[in-house]
Order: C-alpha cells, then structure tokens, then sequence
C-alpha cells in the first residue's frame, strides 16, 4: 500500500483520505477497521463513524479516495444512497459496501449498482483486509489492461469550432492512426457530430445519462452509432421544448463503462456544462480549450483556465486558437494574444471555410476532403500531440528505417 495512504487532504472543509476511507455504523467494525488498518499502511484516522450518509457528505466529485467502504446498514433507502456515492467517486475509484443482509440478491443488487464487493456483518478483520486487497489487485490489472485516454474538448466561446475541431480530431485517431475512437457528443439538443459524420444518432444516449445506473455493455452496445470500423459517436438531437436531466455524475460513469473499450475518448464539453464536471474535468488526460482570436476569446481562455485550477484538473491543459484568418474581422494580432494569456496557445487553426463548408455538406472528415489543407496538417499534428501517436517506421533500403521524430509541441502558426 502506499504511503500516501496516511495523509489527509482538506478538501471542501472536509478531511479526505487520499487512497482509503471507511464509514461505518456500529462500534464492532469500526473496532475491526481501524484495528486492521495497520495492515493496508492506513491511518485510523481513515477510519470514520456514520456509515454511507457519512460517506455522501464528505466525498465530493472529483475528490474521492481510490477505495471507499461503506455501510449501509442504517441507511433509508440503501439503493439511491449506493449509486449516488458511486456517481460521486467517479469510474476510477472503487467501493465496497457492508450490510447485514446475507441474500445473493442484495450482493448481486450492489454489484450491478458499481461497488466492487458486499461484505456482511458481523465484519472481520479477515474479510475486510482480503476485499481491500483484492480491489487493490483488481484496480492494478484494469489500469494495466486500459490504456485509454480522455481527451475534453471545450469552446471557450460559442463559434469558436471546438465541435469541428473534436469531430476531426476523433476522426484522425480512428482512421489515420488506427486507433479505436469514442466521440461523445454532450450538446444533447444542439450537438453536430452526428450531423457531420453524417451518421444517425444513437436511440439509448439520452437514458444513458439519465439513468447511469443501467449501464452495460449490452445498453451501451444499442446507445453508440459507428461511423467506421474503429469510431463510435454518441449524440443525440433532443426535442428542443423537452428538459434533459442529465446527472451531474453520470457522464463519469459513462466514460468509465466506454474507456474498457476504446483506447481514444473525446468528449466535446458544451461550456455551460462545466460546473457540473468537476469530475470528469479532474480525470481527463488533457482538456482543449478552443477560443477565437478576439479580445472576448483572451478574457475567457483566461477565466476557464483559472477554473481549472480550482477544480483540481490533474491533465495537460492544451490552448488552441481556432479559425485564424486575414478575413476573420475583430482578431488581436498574434503577438498581443500570446502575451495576454495566462499561457501561450500550442495551436493556431487557420481558417478555411471552403473546406470546412464543402465537409459540412458531404458529411466528410476535413482530411477525407483535403488531405494538403493547412487546416488537415494542423489537425493531423493536434491529433498526435493528443493521442501520443508515432508514426510507424518506414522500411528502407534492405529493410532498415527509422523511427519519424515525434512533432514538436510548440506553438503552430
């Protein structure tokens, strides 16, 4: 266990384990826990009295401990209490669930809500011991065996492409660098990938959302449109007159069901969303901030990435300027952009409404359109950039090659 396992975090006024917390609700399994927890290099202090309610109040998105226990013994409805807490953890972390109930159809209950094992009173310190263990190991051979990336993509501004640039980017990775590909598309009313992959939107995505708790394999199968062999999109064009209550968590639970599957997640962010994912912002491996070259777009890259820092976002945060033309009317020279940025922009997306136009229309990829635009190679080097692509090498003379030097991460212009 690592050592970080004693170390507490304040986080939202509350004390957060960083890798164990256990709630419990009897003095018998808090007396097992805490004198157990010597033996998983936990402090006692990870150890705390009040079970699941205990639980839901201290654990906030995207601040939760790699592995919760919880008991549910006196909770009033121990169902509604289990898939909020799970909301809460996120897809990476892990939750064990105590009850007194020895019925196989509570276990099984718990286990299709997302914990990952149901132990029953009267606890020992055996049983408990060996299920943190055992989430340890399994959480070890997940990582190992996942290797996706999530990538968020949000316009810091309306207009700015980002949807554009989150299609084309998706469309990259599964076609040009072969890599399996999710696109989540979270404009549930105004969304276009759909629309620009000239593909029909899934039936289930909308129920996905507002129900995370069905989540399978077999509902997500029916909820995913392809788009070729190696892209899977999820959007949906909801009635604009209909509200969709989309929980704040279950988009993380989403992810965490699609990431087992694909090696690549884009998920094209509307900014309103953003209060509410906190979580999801926190996991991704790199958030894409998509602004125009105006003085509004400086003012808001700027504001977004101060709110990054206070959702805790672990990722690269990776600045990109998009439809950048001598036409474009109201643009900060380049220069002045730069400077006014809390850090410098990594990519410049040049205009081209040519292009863009006759894609929109055909339902095609930039690169299916022209594959020699400056527009396709800036796209094509953003898409490595973010996937961690290399080319392969290339056999030359008796069979020998070499390995194409990775593409510099600076600024495009």
């Amino acid at each position: 266990m690592a050592s970080t396992a004693a170390n507490l975090s304040t986080l939202f006024g509350n004390q957060v384990n960083e890798d164990l917390m256990v709630f419990v609700d009897d003095e018998h399994s808090l007396g097992v826990c805490r004198a157990a927890a010597s033996d998983l290099g936990a402090s006692t202090d990870a150890i705390q009295d009040g079970g699941i309610v205990e639980a839901l109040n201290r654990i906030e998105p995207g601040h939760s401990p790699k592995k919760v226990v919880a008991d549910i013994s006196r909770s009033l409805d121990p169902e509604a209490d289990v898939t909020r807490l799970v909301r809460k953890m996120g897809p990476t972390n892990h939750l064990i669930i105590i009850g007194t109930s020895n019925d196989v159809k509570v276990f099984r209950k718990m286990i299709a809500l997302g914990a990952q094992d149901y132990l029953v009173k009267p606890l020992t310190a055996e049983d408990f011991v060996d299920a943190v263990d055992h989430v340890d190991k399994a959480g070890a051979a997940a990582n190992t065996a996942q290797s996706g990336k999530l990538t968020v993509i949000i316009g810091v501004r309306g207009g700015t492409g980002a949807s554009t640039i989150a299609t084309n980017l998706a469309w990259i990775m599964a076609n040009e660098e072969r890599m399996t590909t999710a696109l989540l598309d979270l404009d549930l009313h105004f969304g276009t990938s759909t629309l620009s992959l000239d593909v029909e939107s899934g039936g289930g995505f909308r129920e996905a959302l507002e129900n995370p708790h069905r989540l399978d394999k077999l509902f997500l199968d029916s909820a995913i449109t392809k788009a070729g062999d190696r892209l899977a999109v999820l959007g949906t064009e909801e009635p604009i007159e209909e509200f969709v209550d989309v929980n704040p968590d279950s988009i993380d639970t989403l992810i965490g069901e699609i990431s087992q599957d694909y090696s690549q997640v884009i998920v094209d962010l509307p900014r309103h969303l953003l209060p509410t994912q906190g979580a999801l912002l926190a996991s991704a491996d790199t958030v894409v901030l998509v602004s125009d070259q105006t003085l509004a777009g400086i003012r808001d890259m700027n504001r977004i990435t101060q709110a990054m820092t206070s959702l805790s976002t672990k990722g690269r945060i990776v600045r990109v300027i998009s439809r950048v033309g001598s036409e474009r009317v109201a643009q900060v020279a380049k220069a002045d952009f730069q400077k006014a940025l809390e850090e410098p922009a990594q990519y410049f997306v040049p205009e081209d409404g040519k292009t863009v136009s006759v894609c929109a229309n055909a339902g095609k990829a930039v690169s299916e359109v022209n594959m020699k635009a400056p527009i396709t190679k800036v796209l094509r080097e953003m898409a490595a950039d973010l996937s961690d692509y290399e080319e392969p090498k290339k056999k030359g003379l008796f069979g020998l090659g070499s390995k194409k030097p990775k593409k510099s991460k600076k600024a495009k212009g």
